[in-house]
């Protein structure tokens, strides 16, 4: 049956073994009396590992271990239904000489048994509840020489979850009570082995996956909703009700931007920006709960890029390069705003954006020899850039433009100063079609530590051209052009 969640002043294990689990009302997780629906995506294989710290008999003391979870999760799950979590395991290898311990005294081989207490940590927001999963590690032999790897497996009780929207699963620290396999002849009973509380290593990703939670049908599909009119009275809704819409907040999201002006033979790199207030909204059918529409908000702006390129094929020419809001003369957030949608073909969701942002050109120099651009080199019209490409809102993006359309840098204006004209230089230098631009998304893992290289890997932005911005560039995937 569903595992259930009391609040957290109560001891969940007496709870469990008295029977009594329930869950109050409110709470994040509780009892899912129907069968869980079937998701409509596919299950997905998470994996998690961890650095745990194990505090094991003297005079071996405490020793770090690496554990590596993982489980098979659905993609969604509905409200007073219950989530399967399978194909759950730990897997840690154990040195040698903490396994030589466990067995009878002057032994060199043998075999090691035993159980894993873990928890599941469900949270939501500032919610969290933990759930109980009790593993088994069974008779694994010693190899001759070398270390011992450990697997732990069991079933997770069914979670079911009481509150709509995505839905973390963090792993916690193990408990270990690990013993030697005891000879066929043994007669004596085997005491318990002792449980060695490890405990999670600080600064490090824990998380397993996430689970979408939707609505339980409140209605049937194809039925119109009722409403009370006054005492007694029932009226139908005519008008249509409009979609639930479900805004979770965005991580701290590291946004990466590159161009390329064809005429200029130049690719412009910014700086990482980051995107402001990002949200991730979920509509959904008010009657059936059904997702209806996907969809990513929020503002960023995209720092100033100095570019060096010949002009007209052989004048060396630096300038620095900015994409700036319509409305730049009083702001610098440019928002942004689309649509997301499964790729008929991978399954794996998609961003369609479309921006309207002004280019300005600035710091010039030719040859070496400043060319004074004045305050207000900008483009004539607005650049539209049309965006699509693989995104996940709670991962990383890789968006650009079309392929083959790219966009159409247009002509400038308010270029010059002391009386020069250099709106005619620019506008055919550079202004014109087949330009690309690029932006990759990246989540990144929240860190406070004083010291930046003491922080985990995630934490910062790759570097424009660095390895991991370069491998996203260089694997990223054709996007299907708009209808």
């Amino acid at each position: 049956m569903p595992r259930r969640v009391r609040p957290r002043t109560v001891t969940v294990s007496a709870l469990a073994a008295a029977g009594l689990l329930s869950a109050a009302n409110g709470a994040l997780t509780g009892v899912g009396s129907a069968a869980p629906a079937p998701a409509v995506p596919p299950d997905t294989k998470a994996t998690a590992s961890v650095s745990v710290t194990c505090p094991f008999a003297d005079p071996i003391g405490s020793r770090a271990l690496t554990v590596e979870t993982s489980a098979t999760l659905p993609a969604q799950a509905k409200t007073s239904s219950a989530a399967t979590i399978s194909d759950f395991s730990a897997k840690f290898t154990l040195p040698r000489d903490v396994a030589l311990t466990l067995l009878p005294a002057g032994a060199t081989a043998g075999s090691l048994q035993g159980t894993v207490a873990t928890n599941i940590s469900v949270h939501q927001s500032d919610r969290a509840e933990k759930v109980p999963v009790p593993l088994t590690v069974a008779a694994t032999p010693l190899p001759e020489t070398g270390d011992v790897t450990l697997t732990a497996t069991g079933t997770v009780p069914r979670i079911a979850i009481n509150t709509i929207g995505p839905v973390t699963l963090d792993v916690t620290a193990p408990t270990l009570a690990l013993a030697a396999v005891p000879p066929p002849d043994a007669t004596a009973s085997t005491q318990p082995a002792p449980g060695i509380a490890c405990t999670l290593d600080p600064g490090q990703p824990a998380t397993l996956g996430k689970i979408l939670v939707l609505p339980k049908a409140a209605t049937t599909p194809g039925t119109k909703q009722k409403q009370q009119t006054g005492p007694g009275g029932v009226s139908t809704l005519d008008d249509p009700v409009p979609p639930l819409e479900i805004p979770t907040p965005l991580a701290l999201v590291s946004v990466l931007t590159t161009s390329t002006v064809a005429k200029l033979g130049a690719t412009v790199v910014s700086d990482p920006a980051f995107l402001i207030n990002g949200l991730f909204i979920l509509a959904l059918d008010p009657d059936t709960g059904e997702i209806v529409d996907r969809k990513v908000t929020g503002s960023t702006v995209f720092k100033p890029a100095t570019a060096t390129f010949l002009g007209f094929g052989f004048v060396p020419v630096t300038a620095t390069i900015e994409f700036l809001p319509l409305d730049y003369r009083d702001s610098k957030l440019i928002d942004i705003s689309g649509g997301l949608h499964d790729d008929p073909v991978t399954g794996e969701p998609v961003l369609d954006t479309q921006l309207s942002v002004i280019a300005r050109l600035s710091e010039a120099k030719v040859n070496g020899v400043p060319l004074d651009l004045g305050p207000d080199c900008v483009t004539a019209e607005p650049v539209s850039l049309d965006l699509s490409g693989p995104y996940d809102p709670f991962s990383v993006g890789h968006i650009r433009t079309d392929p083959e359309k790219g966009f159409v840098l247009p002509a400038f204006r308010g270029c010059g100063a002391g009386g020069q004209d250099l709106n005619p230089l620019l506008t055919g230098m550079s202004s014109g079609p087949g330009n690309q631009a690029f932006v990759d998304t990246y989540n990144l893992v929240p860190c406070v530590e004083p010291d930046q290289t003491q922080c985990p890997d995630g934490s910062n932005p790759p570097s424009p051209g660095g390895a991991t911005a370069q491998k996203t560039q260089n694997t990223q995937k054709a996007v299907r052009k708009p209808n």
